[in-house]
Protein backbone atom coordinates (compact mmCIF):
# COMPACT_ATOMS: atom_id res chain seq x y z
CA UNK A 1 0.00 0.00 0.00
CA UNK A 2 1.41 3.53 -0.81
CA UNK A 3 1.79 6.25 1.42
CA UNK A 4 0.22 9.14 0.54
CA UNK A 5 -0.22 10.90 3.50
CA UNK A 6 1.14 11.58 6.97
CA UNK A 7 0.49 8.40 8.13
CA UNK A 8 0.73 7.24 11.70
CA UNK A 9 3.77 4.66 13.01
CA UNK A 10 4.45 5.12 16.74
CA UNK A 11 5.08 7.01 19.44
CA UNK A 12 8.47 7.65 20.01
CA UNK A 13 8.19 7.82 24.28
CA UNK A 14 4.91 10.20 25.42
CA UNK A 15 1.86 9.03 24.03
CA UNK A 16 0.04 10.78 20.81
CA UNK A 17 -1.68 14.34 22.39
CA UNK A 18 -5.27 14.76 20.62
CA UNK A 19 -6.56 18.00 20.76
CA UNK A 20 -9.89 19.25 19.07
CA UNK A 21 -9.17 22.65 17.21
CA UNK A 22 -11.55 24.63 15.33
CA UNK A 23 -11.37 25.44 11.71
CA UNK A 24 -11.35 28.59 9.32
CA UNK A 25 -14.07 28.70 6.79
CA UNK A 26 -11.26 28.86 4.45
CA UNK A 27 -10.28 25.63 5.47
CA UNK A 28 -10.85 22.17 2.67
CA UNK A 29 -12.47 19.06 3.65
CA UNK A 30 -9.87 17.37 5.97
CA UNK A 31 -8.30 13.81 5.44
CA UNK A 32 -6.52 11.70 8.62
CA UNK A 33 -3.07 12.38 8.33
CA UNK A 34 -3.37 16.16 6.83
CA UNK A 35 -0.97 18.91 8.50
CA UNK A 36 -2.48 22.10 9.57
CA UNK A 37 -1.31 25.50 10.59
CA UNK A 38 -2.46 28.60 12.18
CA UNK A 39 -0.75 30.61 9.58
CA UNK A 40 -2.88 32.36 7.34
CA UNK A 41 -6.47 31.47 9.33
CA UNK A 42 -8.32 33.69 11.22
CA UNK A 43 -6.77 34.20 14.83
CA UNK A 44 -7.39 31.07 16.78
CA UNK A 45 -8.41 29.01 14.32
CA UNK A 46 -6.87 26.17 12.13
CA UNK A 47 -6.77 25.44 8.18
CA UNK A 48 -4.97 22.84 6.32
CA UNK A 49 -0.92 23.48 5.34
CA UNK A 50 -1.50 24.64 1.77
CA UNK A 51 1.95 26.61 0.85
CA UNK A 52 5.38 25.21 1.31
CA UNK A 53 6.73 26.74 4.34
CA UNK A 54 3.81 26.98 6.58
CA UNK A 55 4.39 25.76 10.28
CA UNK A 56 2.70 22.60 11.27
CA UNK A 57 0.41 23.01 14.27
CA UNK A 58 -0.68 19.45 14.15
CA UNK A 59 -1.60 16.21 12.15
CA UNK A 60 -5.40 15.77 11.68
CA UNK A 61 -6.38 12.04 13.48
CA UNK A 62 -10.15 12.23 11.71
CA UNK A 63 -11.96 13.64 8.68
CA UNK A 64 -13.91 16.19 8.63
CA UNK A 65 -15.69 18.90 6.22
CA UNK A 66 -14.86 22.47 4.87
CA UNK A 67 -16.69 24.34 7.36
CA UNK A 68 -19.04 27.21 6.39
CA UNK A 69 -17.73 29.84 8.75
CA UNK A 70 -14.78 30.20 11.05
CA UNK A 71 -15.80 27.40 13.95
CA UNK A 72 -18.47 25.98 12.08
CA UNK A 73 -16.25 22.33 12.15
CA UNK A 74 -13.50 21.16 14.88
CA UNK A 75 -10.95 18.53 13.84
CA UNK A 76 -8.95 16.24 16.18
CA UNK A 77 -5.09 17.14 15.43
CA UNK A 78 -1.75 15.16 17.44
CA UNK A 79 0.27 17.88 18.10
CA UNK A 80 2.77 15.61 20.35
CA UNK A 81 6.25 16.12 18.60
CA UNK A 82 7.01 12.04 19.50
CA UNK A 83 4.52 10.74 17.54
CA UNK A 84 6.33 9.03 14.12
CA UNK A 85 5.09 9.40 10.75
CA UNK A 86 5.45 8.09 7.38
CA UNK A 87 5.13 10.57 4.76
CA UNK A 88 6.27 10.33 1.15
CA UNK A 89 8.09 13.92 -0.86
CA UNK A 90 6.17 16.41 -2.80
CA UNK A 91 8.51 15.58 -5.27
CA UNK A 92 11.90 13.72 -6.16
CA UNK A 93 13.36 10.93 -4.04
CA UNK A 94 14.45 10.49 -0.87
CA UNK A 95 17.99 9.51 0.17
CA UNK A 96 20.21 8.82 2.96
CA UNK A 97 21.83 12.06 3.60
CA UNK A 98 18.09 13.68 4.56
CA UNK A 99 18.38 11.37 7.79
CA UNK A 100 18.64 13.39 10.82
CA UNK A 101 17.91 17.09 8.68
CA UNK A 102 14.76 19.20 9.06
CA UNK A 103 12.39 20.19 6.39
CA UNK A 104 9.30 21.91 5.20
CA UNK A 105 5.87 20.37 4.93
CA UNK A 106 4.78 19.87 1.14
CA UNK A 107 2.44 22.59 -0.19
CA UNK A 108 -0.53 20.00 -0.50
CA UNK A 109 -0.11 19.30 3.44
CA UNK A 110 0.28 15.81 2.70
CA UNK A 111 4.37 15.85 1.59
CA UNK A 112 7.36 16.94 3.02
CA UNK A 113 9.24 19.33 0.85
CA UNK A 114 12.76 17.71 1.05
CA UNK A 115 14.45 20.55 -0.97
CA UNK A 116 13.10 23.57 1.57
CA UNK A 117 13.51 24.44 5.01
CA UNK A 118 12.36 27.83 5.67
CA UNK A 119 10.40 26.74 8.90
CA UNK A 120 12.18 23.75 9.54
CA UNK A 121 8.76 22.05 11.02
CA UNK A 122 9.57 18.76 10.05
CA UNK A 123 12.36 16.53 11.57
CA UNK A 124 13.56 13.65 9.45
CA UNK A 125 14.40 10.75 11.49
CA UNK A 126 14.88 8.13 8.74
CA UNK A 127 14.37 7.28 5.18
CA UNK A 128 13.23 4.41 2.90
CA UNK A 129 14.74 4.67 -0.29
CA UNK A 130 12.45 1.71 -1.80
CA UNK A 131 9.33 3.08 -0.76
CA UNK A 132 10.48 6.62 -1.17
CA UNK A 133 8.70 7.53 2.20
CA UNK A 134 10.96 9.20 5.25
CA UNK A 135 9.64 8.82 9.11
CA UNK A 136 9.33 12.08 10.41
CA UNK A 137 8.04 13.97 13.67
CA UNK A 138 6.44 17.22 13.57
CA UNK A 139 8.49 20.11 15.27
CA UNK A 140 5.23 22.31 16.72
CA UNK A 141 7.15 24.96 18.47
CA UNK A 142 7.46 26.47 15.02
CA UNK A 143 4.02 26.91 14.43
CA UNK A 144 3.83 29.05 18.53
CA UNK A 145 3.54 32.78 18.14
CA UNK A 146 3.78 35.24 21.12
CA UNK A 147 0.77 36.37 22.77
CA UNK A 148 1.50 40.00 22.67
Amino acid sequence: MAVNRFEYRQTAGAARQPVRVLLDSTTADLEVGTAVTTSGATAGYYKEVDASGEPVAGITMERVASPSADGGASVLIDVSDQSVYEVPPDAGSVTEAIRGKTCDVGADGQSIDIDASADDSIYITDVDTVTNTARVQIRTLAAASGVA
